[in-house]
């Protein structure tokens, strides 16, 4: 049974207070403020921090009961609608404070929701609006270019009818990644050229092709020309570096030489015997010959193939050619430049000169 109680350091109690007594009823009573609430909020949780310098006496087992305003925030949940009205149990009025901020959560969520509905209400309207100015911009133009002359209305063919049906074919249309260079003044004028009544028709301009292109890549370009290396002559005809002053003095050559040495027709001494003459001619074998021929083959065919590509003048005849007539002169002659020099260079490998082609 509780004989004493100390209140300390709590609430009105600055200073210590004590409560004696040796019965097992007892009342407390005062004006407001005096302490009441505070004796039974330390019986009714005794283990708080606030109650750390408060004491009791003569409890041992004793289960301590209090109902006070305490006690009834712990265990009863009183309705907003309904005052008075309470329902028991500490878990209840759990569930019953979750249930209100759920509540709470979805009226926020719903408060969110209408506002997202009115803003995508909002974004639309304007949308239509843009949509509908694009419309009527884009019809402007339309109507600009299909009255009038109407050079230009072959293009919108299929998509005069309808503002909406003409902004959605232009907008799947990939915008280029420079400006058009060609104005509207300069699409009519082509047009006229091709649909007008002054329009003419005009052969397709011929492509400058080379017949025989396949000669650039021929591997006779890579190969040395070379005589016969088994030669006994072989290094001094190399030495000369011109095989083709010796291959023209062959025919010079003393076809019958007897005992004494004829007169050589490159040093016009008395040096050339048979075996001279032979090991020369034997220098200019079948392989060499046949390299030889091979290039002239080739120089000649690469060479009738560049007069075959027409002149100059023919191209300009045709009016498209003329409206770009310098810059068509200039890859024109490019073009032949790079063929001539080939030829050049093909003339130079036949030339008989003992060197690697480029």
């Amino acid at each position: 049974m509780i004989s004493k109680i100390g209140l300390n350091c709590i609430a009105s109690f600055e200073n210590l207070a004590t409560l004696e007594t040796d019965k097992k009823v007892n009342i407390i009573y005062g004006l407001n403020g005096t302490g009441k609430s505070t004796f039974s909020n330390y019986l009714y949780d005794r283990a708080c921090t606030e109650f750390s310098s408060c004491t009791i006496d003569g409890l041992s087992d004793e289960i301590i009961h209090v109902y006070n305003r305490k006690f009834i925030q712990d265990y009863f949940y009183e309705a907003d609608s309904l005052k008075g009205v309470f329902t028991l149990s500490k878990e209840n009025k759990e569930a019953e404070e979750k249930i209100k901020n759920a509540q709470i959560a979805i009226e926020k969520i719903q408060k969110d929701i209408t506002d997202r509905k009115h803003l995508i209400k909002e974004l639309n309207g304007d949308l239509n609006k843009r949509r509908q100015q694009a419309e009527d911009n884009v019809w402007e133009i339309k109507t600009l270019f299909t009255g009038g002359d109407r050079i230009l209305e072959f293009c919108l063919e299929g998509l005069k009818g309808k503002k909406e049906k003409l902004l959605r074919h232009l907008a799947s249309i990939k915008k280029p990644a420079q400006k058009p260079d060609k104005t509207a003044e300069i699409l009519k004028k082509e047009t006229e050229a091709l649909k007008g009544e002054k329009a003419q028709r005009y052969d397709t301009i011929p492509a400058i092709n080379i017949s025989a292109s396949y000669a650039e890549s021929n591997k006779i370009f890579q190969k040395e020309i070379i005589g016969n290396e088994n030669s006994t002559v072989a290094g001094l005809i190399k030495s000369f570096k011109n095989s083709d002053w010796v291959k023209k003095g062959i025919e010079y050559l003393p076809v019958n030489i007897g005992a004494d040495a004829a007169i050589c027709p490159f040093c016009q001494k008395n040096t050339i015997t048979n075996n001279v003459a032979y090991e020369i001619r034997n220098y200019f074998d079948e392989t060499y010959e046949k390299d030889i021929d091979d290039l002239k083959t080739i120089s000649t065919e690469y060479n009738e193939a560049i007069n075959s590509i027409l002149s100059i003048e023919k191209y300009e005849e045709c009016p498209f050619v003329t409206d770009k007539k310098s810059e068509f002169e200039n890859l024109y002659n490019s073009a032949l430049k790079i063929l001539n020099d080939n030829s050049k260079s093909i003339k130079k490998k036949s030339s008989l000169q003992v060197r690697k082609s480029n």
